[in-house]
């Protein structure tokens, strides 16, 4: 091979190694946010599926939590 194409080949490697320990970075991350705001962590393999990613980002915005549908409970409230 000539000297393009070992640096291709390298950085091809080297590429594809940064992004499978990203994905896995990312992977454990979300399962311990699906985790801590009451979800299934398994939701965290979503965030692999491009659109569908977005889509369960969102939810994860938006949705009533479930760890925290108790709490409100402990919130003090002005006496009146």
């Amino acid at each position: 091979m000539n000297e393009m194409g070992d640096f291709l080949a390298v950085s091809t490697i080297g590429s594809a190694i940064f992004a499978i320990i990203m994905a896995i970075v990312s992977i454990v991350a979300f399962w311990k946010i699906f985790s801590k705001a009451g979800f299934s962590p398994w939701m965290s393999l979503l965030m692999l599926v491009p659109v569908i990613n977005f889509i369960a980002f969102l939810y994860l915005a938006f949705a009533d939590w479930p760890a925290l549908k108790n709490q409100s409970q402990f919130i003090e409230r002005p006496l009146e």
